[in-house]
C-alpha cells in the first residue's frame, strides 16, 4: 500500500501516528502530517496537511482530491472538507534526486458535531471522573459529577444555552458531610426533580468502607439522607412511577450482598436484603409503569458466569436466564427499548468479544422471554445505552476516543466520532426528548464536559 502514513497533529503532547492505507505506487516511503488539530474530520472545516519524504527534497508535489476544495502551497495543502461521506486526497511527489511516488487517502467526513463542546466547570480542579446525565419532559439537563480533586459531589442543570453547578455533598464543618464517589442520577421527567444516589465515606476512597447516600432537591435546596447503613462498592437508582419515590439497589463486590433501599417518604427508608444468595449485582435498574424494579444479575458456576434478567416486586422476583458470558461479566447499562422491550449493553468487550448489546423482548411469565444479541463494535473500553425516537444510542470510549453510534434505516451501525477524551473514563449518554438529539458528558483535559 505504498507506505503512506498520516500523523496526527503537532501538539505540546506527542500523538500516536495514525496510519491510512493508501494504494498509491512509487519508490519513496512519503508520511503525511496533519497540522493544528486533532479529532475527527468534520465537513466545511479547512484541513492543513504537510507531506514529507526522509532525507528527501521536494522537486514538484501536486495535490488534488475528489471534492472539497485545495489551496496547494508546495508541500503543504489545506482542504476545505466537503459534506460528510467518504473523500479522497491525493498526492503526487517528484524529488530533487530522481524518486517519485504517489497515492490517495480516504476519509470519513462527518456531520458538524452534535453540540459544540462545553466545559461544565471551569474550576481549577479535576472534574468528571464520573458523569451521569439526563433530561426532563422540557427538554432540560440535568448531571451530577464528581471534583475528583477533592471527591466532593455536584450537580448541574442546563436550559439549552447554560450551565448552572452547585454542590450537593462532600467534606463540611459539622454538618455530617464526607468524601463521595460514583454518583448516580434518576430524574422525574414530569417535574424535573433530581434523585442523586452516591457511596460515601472516609479514609482512602479505593479501601474504605463506603456507604450509600441520597439527595434530592426541595425548594431550591439540598436534601440528604442516608437509606441505609450497610457497606457499598456498586449501586443505581431509579424512579417508581408508580409510587413516585426512589429505590437504590446496591451491593458489594461479593455474592449475596445485593438491597434494595425504597424510600417510603422524606427521610424515611424501607431497606431488604434479596434473597439471591450466589448472585453479584451488574446493571443499572430500571422499573416499569406498575413497579416492577428490573436488573441484571450474575452468577458463577465452576467458574462460568451467566447473566439473569431479574424483576423484583416486592417480596417476589422473577428470573429470565440471558446467557453464559464465560467469565465475570462487566456492568451492563439497562434501558426500555420499545414496547416490552429491555435493552443490555456490556459496559466493556475485549476485541471481537461477544455480543455487545442485547434485546430482550419481555414474557409473561418471565421466563417465557426471548432474546437477541447484536454486536456493536469490534471493541470499546466504557459505554452507556439510551433508546429514544426509535432508535438505541451507544457513547462508547476505546481508548482516549469519543464516539456515538446509532443505527441507519437499514439497522446498520453509524458512527460520529466526538474527538479525543481522557482515558480509564466512562461517558453518559442521554437523548433531548423535545428535539431528538443525543447528547454525552465526559471527561477531557481533566474537566467535566458536554457535547
Amino acid at each position: 500500500m505504498s507506505g503512506l502514513a498520516l500523523l496526527a497533529a503537532c501538539a505540546p503532547e506527542p500523538k500516536p501516528v495514525e496510519v491510512i492505507p493508501s494504494p498509491g505506487k512509487g519508490d519513496l516511503v512519503l508520511l503525511i502530517e496533519r497540522e493544528a488539530r486533532t479529532g475527527p474530520y468534520v465537513e466545511s472545516t479547512a484541513e492543513r496537511f504537510r507531506i514529507v519524504a526522509s532525507g528527501e527534497v521536494f522537486k514538484a508535489v501536486r495535490w488534488s482530491a475528489d471534492s472539497g476544495s485545495l489551496e496547494p502551497d508546495a508541500e503543504r495543502v489545506t482542504w476545505t472538507l466537503p459534506a460528510a461521506g467518504t473523500a479522497s486526497l491525493s498526492v503526487s511527489v517528484e524529488t530533487e534526486s530522481g524518486k517519485s511516488a504517489e497515492g490517495s487517502f480516504h476519509f470519513n467526513v462527518i456531520a458538524a458535531p452534535l453540540a459544540p463542546n462545553t466545559v461544565i466547570d471551569s474550576s481549577p480542579d479535576v472534574t468528571g471522573g464520573t458523569c451521569e446525565l439526563a433530561f426532563d419532559n422540557a427538554g432540560k439537563g440535568h448531571i451530577v459529577y464528581t471534583n475528583d480533586t477533592h471527591n466532593t459531589l455536584w450537580y448541574g442543570s442546563w436550559d439549552g444555552t447554560t450551565w448552572k453547578t452547585e454542590q450537593v455533598d462532600g467534606p463540611s464543618f459539622n454538618t455530617g458531610g464526607v468524601f463521595v464517589t460514583k454518583p448516580v442520577l434518576a430524574i422525574d421527567a414530569a417535574t424535573g426533580t433530581p434523585h442523586v444516589g452516591y457511596l460515601k465515606g472516609t479514609g482512602a476512597i479505593a479501601n474504605a468502607t463506603l456507604r450509600i447516600g441520597y439527595a434530592t432537591r426541595v425548594n431550591g435546596a439540598w436534601v440528604r439522607e442516608n437509606p441505609d447503613a450497610a457497606a457499598a462498592t456498586r449501586m443505581g437508582i431509579a424512579l417508581n412511577p408508580d409510587q413516585g419515590q426512589p429505590a437504590i439497589i446496591f451491593a458489594t463486590g461479593q455474592a449475596g450482598t445485593i438491597r434494595v433501599a425504597t424510600r417510603t417518604a422524606a427521610n424515611t427508608w424501607a431497606s431488604a436484603l434479596l434473597p439471591l444468595n450466589t448472585s453479584y449485582l451488574n446493571s443499572d435498574p430500571v422499573f416499569d409503569a406498575t413497579g416492577g424494579l428490573h436488573v441484571v444479575t450474575t452468577q458463577v458456576t465452576n467458574n462460568v458466569a451467566t447473566n439473569y434478567l431479574r424483576v423484583i416486586r416486592g417480596s417476589a422476583i422473577e428470573s429470565f436466564r440471558m446467557e453464559d458470558t464465560g467469565s465475570f461479566a462487566p456492568w451492563l447499562s439497562l434501558v426500555w427499548g420499545p414496547s416490552q422491550h429491555v435493552l443490555a449493553l456490556s459496559n466493556t468487550i475485549p476485541e471481537g468479544d461477544k455480543s455487545a448489546i442485547d434485546d430482550i423482548t419481555l414474557g409473561t411469565p418471565l421466563t417465557s422471554s426471548t432474546m437477541n444479541s447484536s454486536p456493536v463494535d469490534y471493541r470499546f473500553a466504557a459505554s452507556d445505552l439510551a433508546f429514544g425516537g426509535g432508535k438505541p444510542v451507544v457513547a462508547s470510549r476505546n481508548g482516549t476516543a469519543l464516539q456515538i453510534s446509532t443505527t441507519d434505516a437499514l439497522g446498520f451501525w453509524t458512527y460520529t466520532q466526538l474527538g479525543s477524551v481522557d482515558d480509564n473514563t466512562r461517558p453518559s449518554v442521554a437523548i433531548r426528548p423535545t428535539d431528538g438529539t443525543p447528547h454525552v458528558c465526559y471527561q477531557r483535559d481533566g474537566k467535566v464536559s458536554f457535547q
